[in-house]
């Protein structure tokens, strides 16, 4: 046999080990031999992912035989007992609270925010049509019985006397009695000259006559009474005998209490069938919040539950925020007033001039006001 013939086996030997290696390390690099022609590798497949196993450092790897009876989980801390000493927040002041730290808006709603930023669209505007439709009603709705309402707020300059003249000019235009919203504070400015009472008077000049008097109006009708000047604040006798005068002639009497914590002020809320707290949205709205109903709850409790509460928001976001959290709120009566940037400016309140938001907010709590049936003393 020639030589030549017996090394062929081997070569061919050579080669196809060669070709095997050669396979190997492609495909240990990610390349497929198919391609090049160099033999049919086993197809690679990802390795399982293994759970991860207890180790014993001493004796290595080691797999549980029951896995049911792990480490038991720590059992969870016993939840505190409820301090019966700190008072439960009311359902106002927990919305205010969430108004106060709103979650931020989905990204979605961004386009909606916008359009209805825009004026092009309503969100619940039936709803919202029904709303108003249910305060002309109620604002219209014969009243049998004479009532006093007292407009407080925890803290000053968040809009009190001007929520209690809007309401007041509300029953001015849609009823056919008379509404009187008379200062009770000490020291505040005229009523009657901020808003054009041809001749302003005070609660003392009002007693000082022999016999009842008519108030001074606003253009509107709506009577107007100042409080007391700096050098001597009015005491109960005097807020029972203004009252006495003007509940013959006028249906609704609407005290402007504000955040005075006087004896008129106490005189006010005590001879009061109902409460407006007006505060604003924030960390000092809520403070502020509590702050008037704490002094509801112990002047005149019984007005505690029927209270309407007046959100005055200073800026668009507040208003978009505190809309969000009192939409749909239950147990509670709650308004949110948009900021006006004819109120913001220092203007008085005048219906021809502020916008119709506006407008419609005071709509709103002057028919929480008249759809409230007073209690009978």
């Amino acid at each position: 046999m020639d030589d030549d013939d017996q090394d062929q086996p081997d070569q061919s030997l050579r080669d196809r080990r060669q070709a095997q290696s050669a396979a190997g390390d492609l495909s240990r690099m990610g390349i497929d031999p198919r391609s090049l022609g160099l033999g049919d590798p086993e197809p690679r497949t990802p390795p399982p992912q293994a759970e991860p196993e207890e180790v014993d450092e001493s004796h290595g790897r080691v797999v549980p035989i029951r896995p049911e009876f792990s480490s038991p989980s720590p059992e969870p801390a016993p939840a505190p007992e409820p301090d019966d000493s700190v008072r439960s927040p009311s359902p106002a002041e927990q919305l205010l609270s969430r108004a106060s730290n709103p979650e931020p808006a989905p990204r979605q709603a961004g386009r909606m925010l916008r359009t209805v930023a825009r004026g092009l669209t309503t969100p619940d505007a039936a709803l919202a049509v029904q709303g108003e439709r249910d305060a002309v009603d109620a604002i219209r709705h014969r009243q049998t019985d004479r009532r006093i309402v007292a407009f407080i707020a925890g803290k000053g300059g968040v809009g009190c006397t001007t929520i209690a003249v809007g309401v007041g000019t509300a029953f001015m235009a849609m009823r056919e009695d008379h509404t009187v919203v008379v200062d009770v504070q000490q020291g505040s400015p005229s009523l009657g000259r901020t808003f054009g009472a041809a001749e302003p008077r005070t609660v003392g000049s009002m007693l000082s006559e022999v016999e009842a008097t008519t108030p001074p109006a606003a253009a509107t009708g709506l009577g107007l009474v100042d409080g007391s000047g700096w050098d001597q604040g009015l005491t109960r006798s005097d807020v029972s005998g203004v009252l006495d005068r003007l509940r013959a002639d006028h249906t609704f009497n609407l005290l402007d209490v504000g955040d005075d914590a006087g004896e008129a002020g106490h005189a006010a809320l005590a001879r009061a069938d109902q409460a407006v707290v007006v505060t604003s949205p924030g960390e000092l709205g809520i403070g502020a919040l509590r702050s008037a109903l704490d002094r509801i709850k112990i002047v005149n409790p019984q007005a505690t539950a029927s209270a309407v509460h007046v959100v005055v928001c200073p800026h668009e976001q507040a208003y978009r925020e505190a809309q969000r959290e009192f939409a749909g709120a239950l147990g509670v009566s709650v308004v949110v007033v948009p900021p006006d940037p004819y109120l913001q400016s220092g203007h008085a309140y005048e219906p021809a001039h502020v916008a119709p938001a506006t407008r419609e907010a005071l709509l709103r709590v002057a028919g929480l006001v008249a759809g409230r049936r007073p209690r009978h003393d």
